[in-house]
């Protein structure tokens, strides 16, 4: 009995010392390489993304904005077996409406800790996926871009994919909107939930600048409805719409039709596309009010003198040119008002191809203005020492070259404060989220491309295209108006020359007699025939809904309203003068 007590006791004191040997090993040997393994089943290295900086018009009104949505990851070397991974994967495809196929491909990947799933989903998949509660899968908040007026401004955003900017404002300000990135540790507690080491990073680190734009809201709105109005009306394919103030070269608006929501913008990239800075197309008569303001300056033809316009067709240099209707003897003002083609060939030819060139290039013509989007096209003008002669009296009716919308508008915005070209701007400041300002845009002169004296005839001249010609449905009520019309064929670019389609403008200043806005309105390939195609029938009646509307928003008191002031300060004057 004696001997089976003592080798009991010896087995314990055996038994004891094995468990006290296991313990100072464990607590002197592995201690290191345990504590490893216990940091790499509770500890994360997360990315925390940045937040992206607000886009906002020149009201401070929000057009782009950045929320927390949740985003999926796994976990892989959680799942200790292929059928543990096989449930998952059938599991979270239901939940995240992904392929199972490729669910399993990502989580079996054992050597991996951290794999996205799916990032910024929607609330309801969140649930879906937190209802799961399946190890190995964590859900954590992420960034998502987006845009709380919906369609508006959409071709001038953009929009950002999964990483950056893809298109508009988005991808040209990547650098300073999208912040920065850092690298977190966070640590699964006791019931699973993963917690930050060293809490949230300050935001000022992270988020992106703010852009204030130059674009006002509600100018932009109209122009985005009444340029879709007059689409549709004229069963167009699209169009585009340009404010622009003449005093600064900021863009107040600049609208794409069709539309698209940039918060689903799809997958078509000509959709995305923001014709009115990327799309070079002839303009068309529009160039008209360019070549006469360059004859005038350079001297070669008077605002008084008359011209014989053919009576319509005029067989010159191996062609005809024609008029859409019969011009006999026009001056200079009635060329622009009645838009013949011939005279102002004959202009042209007065200006010879040396100085029909500069002077399109005075007004910028040729060359990119440097508006602030990604993609803008430069246009193009012919090289004078290769034009043939029937060039020469094309290009001053506005084919044969090609020009951009924003050039066209930023070059009648020259015409209209007293003949300075300006570099149009869309960005007013860009200020970094510890306040330091990284851009501010304002005012640029680019050069002088007309007199000032020539700037106030051509503005004569153009009024009458409103008040008596071509434009007389671009009038706005109770403004003076100036302007010019524009009707382009367009090149058929599979088999060359032109086709019978159009591309209807018009293009213009208010209030004629103090300008503060230019616009241009363009309908691109409107139905029908004739008369019923051109721009003062289906660009010009928009063209005058948003001048109105802008001249509202700015404040721009009508004429009458704008004459008793004067005349009433007059009486002050003359009521407070001393007695003589």
């Amino acid at each position: 009995m004696r001997v089976r007590a003592l080798l009991l006791g010896a087995l314990l004191v055996l038994l004891f010392a094995a468990v006290l040997g296991r313990a100072a090993k464990v607590q002197l040997f592995d201690r290191s390489r345990l504590s490893r393994l216990q940091r790499d089943q509770t500890r994360r290295e997360l990315e925390w993304a940045p937040r992206r900086g607000l886009i906002v018009d020149r009201h401070g009104d929000p057009l782009a904005v950045t929320r927390d949505v949740d985003s999926v990851f796994a976990d892989p070397s959680a799942f200790e077996t292929s059928k543990a991974r096989e449930k998952a994967a059938g599991l979270l495809a239901g939940a995240l409406h992904l392929e199972k196929r490729k669910l399993l491909e990502k989580i079996s990947q054992p050597d991996k800790k951290f794999v996205w799933l799916k990032r910024r989903i929607d609330e309801p998949a969140a649930a879906r996926v937190r209802a799961l509660a399946l190890d190995g899968i964590e859900l954590v908040k992420e960034p998502k871009r987006f845009y709380p007026q919906r369609e508006m401004a959409g071709h001038v955003l953009g929009f950002v994919g999964e990483d950056a900017g893809q298109e508009g404002l988005e991808r040209e300000l990547e650098p300073m909107l999208r912040g920065r990135t850092v690298q977190i540790q966070a640590t699964r507690d006791a019931r699973g939930n993963m917690v930050l080491e060293h809490g949230v990073p300050d935001p000022a680190d992270l988020t992106g600048a703010t852009v204030t734009l130059t674009l006002d809201s509600a100018i932009q709105l109209t122009a985005e409805k009444e340029l879709g109005k007059a689409v549709k009306a004229a069963g167009a394919i699209g169009g585009w719409a340009v404010v622009l103030d003449v005093r600064s070269g900021a863009v107040l608006a600049l609208a794409g039709n069709p539309v698209f929501d940039a918060n689903k913008p799809g997958r078509d990239p000509m959709v995305w596309r923001d014709r009115a800075v990327q799309d070079q197309l002839e303009p068309g008569s529009t160039i008209k009010s360019f070549v006469v303001a360059r004859a005038i300056e350079e001297g070669v033809l008077r605002s008084d003198e008359l011209l014989y316009c053919e009576h319509g067709v005029w067989a010159h240099a191996g062609r005809k040119i024609h008029d859409t209707h019969p011009v006999d003897w026009a001056t200079p003002a009635t060329v622009l008002r009645e838009s013949s083609n011939i005279c102002a060939a004959k202009i042209g030819e007065r200006l010879g191809k040396e100085k029909i060139i500069e002077g399109l290039k005075a007004f910028g013509f040729g060359e990119k203005t440097g508006v602030g989007l990604p993609g803008e096209a430069r246009g193009a003008l012919a090289d004078p020492r290769k034009m043939a002669q029937i060039a020469l009296d094309t290009t001053a009716f506005g084919q044969g070259m090609s020009a951009t919308a924003i050039q066209e508008v930023t070059a009648m915005a020259a015409i209209a404060n007293g003949g300075v070209l300006l570099r149009p701007f869309l960005v007013e400041k860009v200020v970094a989220a510890d306040g330091t300002v990284l851009e501010q845009n304002g005012r640029e002169e680019v050069r002088r491309a007309l007199s000032p004296s020539t700037s106030h005839t051509l503005s004569a001249m153009l009024e009458e295209v409103v008040a008596k010609g071509t434009g007389t449905r671009a009038a706005v009520a109770e403004y003076r108006a100036a302007g010019k019309t524009g009707t382009a064929q367009k090149v058929d670019p599979i088999r060359g020359g032109y086709s019978d389609k159009r591309l209807a403008s018009f293009l213009g200043f208010v209030p004629a007699d103090a300008p503060r806005v230019a616009i241009l309105v363009v309908i691109d390939e409107p139905q029908g025939a004739g008369a019923d195609v051109t721009g003062g029938i289906v660009a010009a009646p928009a063209w005058g809904a948003i001048a109105r509307e802008s001249l509202r928003q700015l404040g721009v008191m009508p004429l009458q309203a704008r004459e008793t002031i004067v005349k009433s300060g007059a009486r002050v004057k003359v009521a407070l003068a001393p007695p003589g």
